[in-house]
């Protein structure tokens, strides 16, 4: 190694390779091995500082679920020096000095302890996925994690006393302690997807808990009440309910480990908690037969038909006083419920396994009513909506505070009901990505709304019925070698679901049609494709934004929009036309193409011709290097895939990785402009004309 070094990265790196070992970088540390980390300096500057990054570093190990070296050398590159650290104990077991890498060798290959690791509020879920991941052979439920968690078997962890921590969060009634809001999160990973793992925010929660007073206000002043969540889970939804508004609950949930945290919690505070027992336990799942909310059984005991099947004696008589509630003119009905929001067949076309609930008994019931749009029975979501109002809300009294996508409105009309408040959530604190969730108190009185006014956490925001898939308006055309091919699959504008191309990947084909575009229908079809480029502009927008064709052709008649989608979409990076030895990209401009024949019969406006002029500016510039082919005709992806390389620069990385950077400074700053330039012209002069024809809604 050099005698001084004025890069802490490049003395960690020679250290390393003349000590002759290959280090795990993993955290961004500057290197671990076997039982070891190691943290470089250059110098001693803030020792105190330098032992608290370590101590950093080793929480990091621990929410990472990584195994956690027992020791830790801080090492001055430059002073030679070293502290060698016991990280269990955080004590210096010793220091000194050393003059070569290789002083360190003997100890690094024959140190190979690691310490225990914690549960924690950060580790809990990584703890659990690492169980779930590496050992799925024994892990098949939430109870079977949480049991490895007090009694580690597989784990290097402390034991962790669960009840302890169940105990202390219960004190708290004004937060959700960190084991109840992780426990919702616990299991494989398909489990968590069957009951739609969302933990409600404390946020959210208080608006919805207003909504239920709002309710309660609404009860006739001779009426008792009772507010139903079916699917309660650990009754986060009931948290900020006061005891008196508690005492008219009746609460439901499928999974085991929540219903035994919703007894401790509620057991004798609310009018009811189902199941009664844990008589219909799933081992293998975890889940409680019994709590089904989609179930016959569970609408037998609600309903007590005298059929109640796994719920027969001894519980008769709670069945019968459930009954009695739900059918009592004098009692009100508020539901509140976040029902899982799953697809059950979505990932049935990539050959996932999906959460089955085809023979479930609400299935097979909604089956039978008909519905603007096919297969409304598909989404568990929808099956808990329809069946709120078709069989528990009895008149216009009655109310259901409900967290949902709003596709249920929106596209899908599996109800339209007089709407006393709404708030827009956003789907990111719910442990998913951001999103539109909307929280809506409806009251159980027929009307038809064309757009709703949902508050948010932004502000106000509009949201507009959907009638009319986009499919509508698609138009083929019969020239056996079009321009490009036009795929339209859902209502959601994304990327994969309207990809545009000049070559139709045959298995593609068998998932959804391809569209043919020549110079009959190219103008007509590419407005649809820009709807599907949209890009939301925060989380209010996020599946809720929809592609329509409720404004019908009106598009068409607007010439300027028209020539503008075409011009954006022949020049868009969005658009993956290319060409090789044997196609050609057609869908470009300035080369010739049939793209440039179909332009020649429009007059630019300026803001065209600017455009035109910033691709003319990539593609000129494109022409002079050396990966250019002027055999082909290219589009800016293919410019930015093929000519806009990247190559070596001759510095490292930590992993003694070589750094990359772009070969054709001035081409990659031309396309990063160009792409700025699309992203303003869309905002600008296609983004308004989209929301006015309703081509998005």
């Amino acid at each position: 190694m050099k005698a001084i070094y004025n890069s802490e990265i490049q003395g960690m790196i020679d250290f390393w390779n003349e000590l002759g070992v290959v280090p795990d970088y993993e955290l961004n540390t500057d290197g671990r091995y076997n039982g070891n980390l190691v943290e470089f300096k250059l110098v001693y500057s803030d020792l105190f500082a330098h032992k608290e990054q370590i101590k950093r570093y080793i929480k990091s190990y621990n929410s990472a679920a990584l195994p956690i070296p027992k020791y830790s050398y801080l090492i001055s590159i430059n002073e030679r020096l070293y502290i060698k650290i016991d990280n269990e104990t955080n004590v210096e077991l010793e220091k000194g000095s050393w003059d070569l890498p290789d002083f360190f060798k003997s100890d690094f290959v024959s140190q190979t302890l690691y310490i225990k690791g914690w549960i924690d509020e950060l580790s809990i879920v990584a703890y659990n996925n690492k169980l779930c991941q590496e050992y799925k052979k024994y892990f098949k439920s939430k109870e079977d994690v949480k049991n490895e968690f007090i009694n580690p078997k597989f784990l290097n962890i402390e034991p962790f006393d669960w009840y302890k921590q169940i105990k202390q969060e219960e004190l708290d009634s004004s937060n959700i302690g960190w084991l109840h809001f992780n426990m919702n999160m616990l299991g494989p990973s398909l489990l968590k997807k069957q009951l739609g793992a969302f933990f409600t925010p404390d946020r959210y929660v208080k608006i919805a808990t207003e909504m239920v007073r709002e309710a309660i206000r609404n009860v006739p002043e001779e009426n008792d009440y009772i507010i139903l969540d079916r699917c309660a889970g650990t009754g986060n939804l009931e948290r900020f309910l006061h005891q008196d508004e508690l005492a008219h609950c009746v609460l439901n949930t499928i999974d085991y480990t929540e219903w035994t945290t919703l007894k401790g919690l509620y057991d004798g505070r609310v009018k009811m908690i189902i199941p009664p027992t844990r008589k219909g336990i799933d081992i293998s799942t975890g889940l409680l037969t019994n709590g089904d909310a989609l179930s016959e059984e569970f609408y037998n005991f609600c309903f007590h038909t005298g059929q109640m099947s796994i719920f027969d004696q001894p519980f008769e008589e709670e069945s019968k006083l459930l009954r009695s509630w739900l059918c009592d003119e004098k009692m009100t009905i508020i539901m509140l419920e976040n029902p899982p929001f799953v697809e059950p067949q979505g990932g049935a076309a990539q050959g996932k396994q999906t959460f089955q609930i085809k023979d479930a008994f609400l299935y097979q019931q909604m089956g039978k009513d008909t519905f603007d749009k096919k297969n409304a029975n598909r989404d568990s979501a929808n099956l808990f909506i329809w069946s709120a109002f078709k069989y528990y809300l009895k008149d216009e009294h009655d109310s259901y505070i409900l967290f949902s996508p709003i596709k249920y409105w929106k596209s899908q009309h599996i109800i339209d009901k007089k709407i006393i408040s709404g708030y827009l959530c956003n789907r990111e604190h719910f442990n998913a990505t951001a999103g539109g969730i909307s929280l809506i108190e409806w009251r159980n009185v027929n009307q038809k709304n064309e757009m709703l006014k949902l508050n948010s956490d932004l502000g106000e925001r509009i949201i507009k019925k959907h009638y009319e898939n986009p499919l509508k308006l698609m138009v083929d055309s019969k020239d056996q070698n079009p321009i490009a091919w036009l795929f339209n699959l859902s209502n959601v504008p994304k990327p994969d679901n309207g990809k545009l191309v000049n070559y139709v990947d045959p298995a593609y084909r068998k998932v959804q049609k391809p569209y043919a575009l020549s110079e009959e229908n190219i103008l007509q079809m590419v407005p649809l494709w820009a709807a599907n480029c949209y890009e939301c502009e925060d989380y209010t927008e996020v599946e809720v934004v929809m592609k329509s064709a409720d404004g019908g052709n009106k598009y068409t008649g607007d010439t300027d929009f028209l020539l503008k989608c075409f011009l954006w979409g022949g020049i868009t990076r969005k658009n993956k036309c290319y060409s090789d030895s044997s196609i050609k990209n057609e869908y470009c401009f300035l080369q010739l193409t049939r793209s440039d024949k179909v332009l020649t019969k429009f007059q630019l406006k300026n803001e065209d011709s600017e455009l035109l002029e910033s691709w003319r500016h990539v593609f000129e510039c494109a022409k002079f290097k050396n990966e250019f082919h002027a055999s082909k005709t290219y589009g800016l992806c293919q410019i930015d895939e093929d000519i806009n390389v990247k190559i070596g620069s001759g510095q490292f990385n930590k992993k003694g990785e070589e750094i990359m950077v772009k070969k054709y400074l001035d081409l990659d700053e031309s396309i990063n402009q160009l792409k700025k330039t699309l992203k303003e012209y869309y905002h600008q002069y296609i983004k308004p004309k989209l929301f006015e024809y309703e081509l998005l809604k």
